[in-house]
């Protein structure tokens, strides 16, 4: 079959593992047909969330419907939950072979998607290649020339990239949108400006935050030492005339994303702070608020 996005498209192989799982999703099913199904279903999901993953798409195959025997046994599903605008969606895998021109969509899951990838797995069930995309449907049999390139997908998924908060040009009072003084919090005129002590500079500023109906301020304190390293003190502060929530944590995450500090309001203050850290120029960090399923996250370039 050629399609007009043939060099655009992707091929994920399909090993032993994809089959193992594949395998026994099959063997929990009643009658031959929706077992093969079943099969074909799972490879064309689990090259997707292969696809997804390695261009930094967060994905949750556990959730999916797909991933349940019991769910597969009722209804023809093959989606698959990913992070999309900060909130898991579905977005639909559908097996695609190479003797048709077109891909079935049932009608079953014509909603509650965010868009649906045409699957083309060879002969051989050895590989599975991603043709492309829509956002909707609204026929179970559609076309592949109707596809849309991979390539608008991942800039349709991935998230905004939003600029680092650059603390070394704080030093030179140069400051990002949104991170003010913190005079009018704590009436202190000197902590909003840089100041210089016998061997360092210092510079503390505010960002104001929403979270759950609460209000808080994400409050940086840091300092040029006379090694040439910033040293970082992060802050939370609920304001002056009410405590932070109980269950509230602030967490600092290193480039990786994991975490290397954190701390949590246990009710009855109204401010919480981490352990102060050192780093060098260059170097990011980022600062994260969470309380229950929610969490708001600022990042930072020293």
């Amino acid at each position: 079959m050629n399609h007009n996005n043939q060099q655009l498209n992707h091929t994920v192989k399909l090993g032993q593992n994809a089959h193992q799982i594949a395998k026994e999703f099959r063997r929990h099913q009643a009658n031959f047909y929706q077992a093969q199904q079943v099969y074909l279903n799972t490879l064309a999901v689990y090259a997707v969330n292969d696809y997804l993953k390695n261009n930094g798409i967060k994905t949750n195959l556990e959730t999916s419907d797909s991933w349940h025997p019991v769910m597969q046994s009722l209804a023809d599903i093959a989606d698959l939950q990913i992070q999309y605008r900060g909130e898991w969606q579905k977005i639909e895998c559908r097996p695609v072979f190479s003797d048709t021109n077109s891909v079935y969509i049932p009608a079953e899951v014509w909603e509650d998607r965010i868009g649906y990838i045409a699957v083309q797995i060879n002969e051989y069930l050895t590989e599975a290649t991603l043709l492309g995309f829509v956002k909707t449907t609204a026929t179970e049999e559609l076309p592949l020339s109707q596809l849309q390139p991979l390539a608008d997908l991942l800039e349709e998924l991935k998230p905004p990239i939003k600029p680092l908060v650059n603390l070394s040009r704080w030093f030179e009072n140069i400051v990002e949108a949104g991170w003010q003084t913190v005079e009018d919090i704590f009436n202190q005129p000197q902590a909003s400006l840089a100041f210089r002590g016998i061997n360092s500079v210092a510079v503390k500023r505010r960002k104001t935050i929403q979270l759950q109906g609460y209000t808080f301020q994400i409050i940086i304190d840091i300092r040029q030492e006379s090694d040439g390293k910033v040293r970082i003190h992060p802050n939370l502060f609920s304001g002056a005339n009410s405590n932070l929530p109980n269950g509230v944590n602030l967490i600092l995450l290193d480039e990786t994303g994991n975490h290397f500090l954190k701390t949590e309001s246990l009710g009855g203050e109204n401010l919480i702070k981490t352990q102060p850290f050192k780093g060098k120029a260059g170097e990011c960090f980022a600062v994260k608020i969470a309380l229950g399923e929610e969490s708001v996250t600022e990042e930072f370039i020293i």
